[in-house]
């Protein structure tokens, strides 16, 4: 291969496709897989869905300009129209539109800077676990991970709120604790000492992707809202996985029943055509003529294949199918942990779920067993061999996460379900016990 050393997915998971319909993928062996990556969450509507691929033909054959930058052309128009009708309702009357490149990245990148001009900020908060992106500015709100090490200069500035959750609580404490300990570090930004003198935003995930799949608490979620507001700056909802019915509801942040100020969106939006949009409180639509621009942003086929992902999404109830697929998903994954003692706990929400692998044998940390890196990274290859496609994240690297099609069935979600138990089975087979690890000594 004669491309870069950053490629990660096909060194990680050594399969070539060729062809892909649903949840299915085909490697060029002739073998099938059930997929649960889905393009990193980006297949909403699975591979290759028939009314993304009839929008995109039927634009191809209008004669319609394939690029136009930000001219209004038919198509586009009535994707601002779609993706407005399923805004929450403040956005809706107040929101403003902003197309961007086509990368999450990219529109991260936009509202940041957005926010600094609004408000003459220069320090954002972001949370612990976050991950918005890999260029410059996305990069410095990520708070982890390969972004951070990496011997860049970053910026802008950023400080970092812990995320509340029940199994490893970053203050130990877990529960309602746990969150009003949360909710106090964040209502700690607005006192004078606070160490954050010139803020611009704030910004989060409502449900940690590459964190680990971790939902936000209702109240910590609110916390964040109120925060923002007594601060005042926009509260950007990063909901470029998370987003586009992958938890049930349209967007992650109706779970907190909150309204950000800017939103990102992306992944799902195009089920596989490349768009990003900000949408933008008006209050902060300060741009002036020219100040985020970008060639590929006016890209007519992605525009018609986002529009057919809102309508068929709303036509079929899509929220309400998410919600119970999802309910069997995750209760066939807790199954699956009840049985094997290297999952040390089961989470997510909607079609975003994970599963977190430890070592039931070494010293306990605070309170929970310690994460295990590379029993994770053999289950996931352990999975490919049982025909499942799956990717591991989380903030130590431990977390295997299921990122179906939201349009996966239940013959594909019984065989990932049954492909996943097989390869933890397997791969518990295969670790050393104690009395083996003893002998040795």
């Amino acid at each position: 291969m004669r491309e870069s050393s950053a490629a990660t997915y096909s060194r990680r998971l050594p399969i070539r496709p060729v062809e892909a319909a649903g949840a299915r993928l085909r490697d060029a062996d002739g073998r099938w897989y059930v997929d649960c990556l889905a393009a990193a969450g980006a297949m909403s509507l699975g591979w290759n869905h028939p009314v993304v691929r009839e929008a995109v033909i039927k634009t191809l054959e209008s004669g319609e300009p394939w690029q136009s930058l930000d001219f209004h052309t038919p198509t586009r128009e009535r994707f601002v129209e779609d993706l407005v009708s399923i805004l929450p309702p403040g956005l809706a009357r107040q929101g403003r539109v902003h197309l961007c490149s086509p990368s999450g990245a990219s529109a991260v990148e936009a509202a940041l800077m957005l926010a600094e001009i609004a408000t003459g900020g220069r320090e954002h908060i972001g949370v612990q676990g976050g991950f918005h992106g890999c260029t410059r500015a996305a990069r410095a709100a990520s708070s982890g991970g390969g972004l951070r090490r990496q011997p860049v200069v970053l910026a802008p500035r950023a400080t970092f709120l812990p995320y509340p959750q029940d199994y490893r609580c970053p203050f130990g404490a877990g529960g309602e604790r746990g969150v009003d300990l949360a909710v106090a570090a964040a209502e700690n930004l607005t006192r004078p000492h606070s160490g954050v003198t010139a803020p611009a935003s704030v910004l989060a995930e409502f449900v940690l992707g590459e964190g680990g799949v971790i939902p936000a608490p209702y109240r910590w979620g609110k916390a964040l809202r109120d925060i923002a507001s007594r601060l005042d700056v926009p509260l950007i909802a990063d909901e470029v996985q998370a987003g586009m019915f992958r938890t049930g509801p349209a967007w992650a942040f109706q779970r907190c029943d909150v309204e950000p100020d800017m939103m990102v969106i992306s992944k799902g939006l195009g089920s596989g055509l490349p768009i990003a949009v900000l949408v933008v409180r008006e209050r902060y639509d300060v741009w002036e003529p020219g100040a985020f621009t970008g060639t590929f942003r006016g890209n007519a086929m992605a525009f018609a294949a986002a529009g057919a992902v809102i309508r068929f999404a709303v036509e079929t109830d899509l929220s309400a199918r998410v919600q119970a697929m999802g309910s069997v998903f995750l209760d066939g994954l807790r199954s699956v942990a009840a049985q094997c003692e290297v999952i040390g706990d089961v989470r997510g929400v909607g079609l975003m779920l994970a599963a977190e692998i430890v070592d039931p044998a070494a010293p306990r940390q605070r309170g929970v067993p310690a994460p295990d890196v590379q029993l994770a990274d053999r289950i996931q290859q352990a999975c490919l061999q049982h025909g499942l496609i799956v990717e591991t994240g989380g903030q130590y690297g431990n977390v295997v996460r299921f990122l179906p099609p939201l349009t996966i069935d239940e013959v594909d979600m019984s065989a990932a379900l049954s492909a996943f138990e097989a390869a933890v089975r397997q791969v518990e087979r295969q670790r050393p016990t104690d009395s083996m690890l003893l002998g040795a000594r």
